[in-house]
């Protein structure tokens, strides 16, 4: 029975040894090199600038959204003062070869832009007449 007793007494040193020794392989040395750093994340870069679309008529441009047609030069400006009244940025403007005033209420230099902006015009009862011009320079 004492030889039992030894025994079991043998195998609790064994197993609190292995304990000891497992314990102590789970230790890690932590060098400088091997440490987190925090580095907080760069701000976004601000979004890019929204190119605004000037409204109104810029005599440089080659498209014009024409509204009506005059041969009376006080007559068009007249009505172009009526159009600045409703709030567009209108402007008579004449072909030299044919002698016609003509009222824009908008010019464009990208044709695709001025034909979407002819067909929002023409939805308006006083505009379903309005066409581009163009004006090669």
């Amino acid at each position: 029975m004492k030889l039992q007793y030894l025994f079991v007494l043998l195998l609790v040193i064994a197993v609190a040894c292995k304990t000891k020794e497992k314990k102590q392989d789970l230790q890690v040395e932590v060098n400088p090199q091997d440490t987190v750093q925090v580095v907080e994340a760069p701000e976004p870069p601000p979004p890019p600038p929204v190119e605004e679309i000037d409204m109104g008529v810029n005599l440089d441009d080659k498209y014009f959204l024409v509204v009506d047609v005059y041969t009376v030069k006080e007559f068009a400006e007249s009505w172009n003062k009526e159009y600045q009244k409703q709030g567009f940025k209108s402007a008579v403007i004449m072909r030299n070869e044919d002698g016609y005033y003509r009222l824009a209420v908008q010019s464009f230099n990208d044709f695709d832009l001025a034909q979407n902006a002819l067909e929002v015009l023409r939805q308006e009862e006083d505009f379903k007449d309005a066409w581009i011009m163009i004006i090669d320079k």
